[in-house]
């Protein structure tokens, strides 16, 4: 019996033994992992990337709004592009637009200082383009010890027409907004809230007009939807395309609690890559080159907080002055004639930075004649409770040309189908001005709903005549002989919109 419970012993033991051995062997349950741990260095928002020393805050936002009167375009407005001719073959009573946007933003310390990236991807859907949506990214940049190399904010920029109105494209600032620029760029901190700025930018070259007489009349006539050169010049070889060209930027700006201001200045080439139409024509004696030149443009921008009206109140504003470089004037519309149609009359003013013309009783001489451009832009925002406010805004832009430069234009287009006629009263000047407000409740702090009211105003080119003859334009016929009067035009539009954001 003993011998019995000495053999059951010795087995229970062996058993628990190779039981211990075996528990050994099992991997061991792992502690809980923080697979999302919030980074504290940067702001709310942020987490770390798993198993790196990367901090990424990934935001983005939904917004739909409708547009009344939008033109052939939500962003450029009733008074731009074929918008202008304002038929419904051209434009739309009414527009609609769907967006969504998505933002990457990381930050790394290194021994150079913050490691910056940041990535904006989105679409945008508009009723007033074509079907489908426009998929993009406006913002692809980074940044390290001052430096900003990629596509962001042009360093000119000051006052945001994006922060007061939802119709900021006809308003007349150089703010780059959702497109961006691409830059190479290099920020010193001066201490005290100073900094500075130097950066090579996309250029905004809006191109020089080639008058030349030896060109056909129909090559020459301004066209009252775009401005264009005549076949075979490359009087613009340096412009419009912007292939492989930038402008040279700097800007000098100052923060404090009371709010900030910048001056800043922009160049850019705007010479000829090769010789003017009458020259490529091989016109016999012509050997005209226009001499080179450099257009340039000055801003002066001022933000005030007001808290002691409202929390949250503030004025901004910003004005632009260039010779040769309108690109800076305003951002949206710049690349479109401005022009408007009521009834049988009709506005029009034209973006360029420089008209020439070698021949002819119109000539500028052997010189490129640079356009005088300015504009202003002002807003103040009041605060009625914390989740209500309006807005109000007003903004101003002009474009003015010598006498030479007069001379040449009313001289060269003075023919039938032309949109100047030459003589006294024939001007290529123009100016226009636009005042609006918009309200916006925000119904939770990522939700908000709005309404916002522009009113525009055209202050019209001239003819000698008061009269324009014009070809057939979209939906509107060929003009008689006087048929369409030139007269200064006005446009209201209005948009509604609601907007989501979705952020940490």
């Amino acid at each position: 019996m003993k011998m019995m419970k000495s053999l059951l012993l010795v087995s229970a033991a062996g058993l628990v033994a190779v039981s211990g051995a075996q528990a050994a062997d099992l991997p061991k349950k792992a502690k809980a992992v923080e697979y999302v741990k919030a980074c504290s260095l940067y702001g709310a928002g942020f987490y770390y990337v798993a198993g790196t020393d990367i901090c990424m805050k990934i935001g983005n936002y939904v917004r739909w709004q409708i547009t009344a009167n939008p033109g052939s375009s939500i962003g450029n407005g009733p008074m731009s592009g074929t918008g202008g001719r304002s038929t419904r073959a051209d434009s739309l009573d009414f527009g609609q637009r769907a967006r969504a946007i998505a933002t990457f933003d990381t930050r790394q310390q290194t021994a150079y200082g913050t490691l910056r990236t940041y990535i904006l991807m989105g679409f945008t859907s508009d009723s007033t383009a074509a079907p489908g949506a426009t998929i993009y990214a406006t913002r692809a940049f980074m940044q390290i010890a001052g430096f900003t190399f990629g596509r962001a904010s042009s360093f000119f920029d000051f006052a945001s027409t994006a922060a007061v109105a939802y119709n900021a494209g006809p308003m007349h600032t150089s703010d780059t907004g959702d497109g961006g620029q691409l830059v190479a760029a290099y920020t010193a901190q001066l201490g005290s809230g100073w900094s500075a700025n130097i950066s090579a930018e996309q250029t905004r070259r809006t191109g020089t007009v080639d008058l030349s007489t030896n060109a056909t009349a129909t090559t020459l006539a301004y066209s009252l939807v775009t401005l264009t050169n005549p076949a075979g010049s490359n009087l613009n070889g340096l412009g419009v395309a912007n292939v492989g060209q930038f402008d040279i930027v700097g800007s000098l700006r100052l923060d404090q609690a009371w709010g900030s201001a910048q001056v800043g200045m922009a160049a850019h080439d705007v010479s000829a890559s090769y010789n003017s139409g009458s020259e490529q024509g091989g016109v016999a004696g012509a050997g005209h080159h226009p001499s080179n030149k450099w257009g340039t443009a000055y801003m002066a921008g001022l933000r005030l907080n007001a808290p002691m009206i409202g929390a949250g109140d503030y004025f901004q504003g910003q004005v632009t002055y260039s010779q040769g470089a309108t690109g800076y004037l305003t951002q949206a519309m710049r690349a479109n004639a401005v022009n408007k149609w009521s009834g049988n009359t009709v506005g029009y003013g034209f973006f360029e930075d420089a008209v020439y013309s070698n021949t002819g009783a119109g000539t500028t001489g052997n010189s490129i004649e640079l356009t005088t451009g300015f504009s202003v832009f002002a807003s103040y925002e009041h605060f009625w409770t914390p989740a209500l406010r309006t807005s109000a805004y007003g903004t101003y832009i002009q474009l003015t040309h010598n006498d030479a430069a007069t001379n040449a234009i009313c001289t060269s287009q003075n023919f039938t189908g032309s949109a100047f006629q030459g003589g006294t009263g024939c001007s290529a000047d123009w100016s226009m001005w636009g005042v609006g407000s918009r309200t916006q409740w925000n119904i939770t702090k990522d939700l908000y709903v709005g309404l916002d009211v522009l009113y525009q105003k055209l202050n019209s080119g001239t003819s000698a005549s008061g009269f324009i003859n014009t070809p057939a334009s979209g939906a509107k016929p060929a003009a008689a002989a006087q048929q369409y009067t030139v007269a200064d035009q006005s446009a209201v539009m209005a948009t509604w919109r609601i907007h989501r954001d979705i952020v940490p």
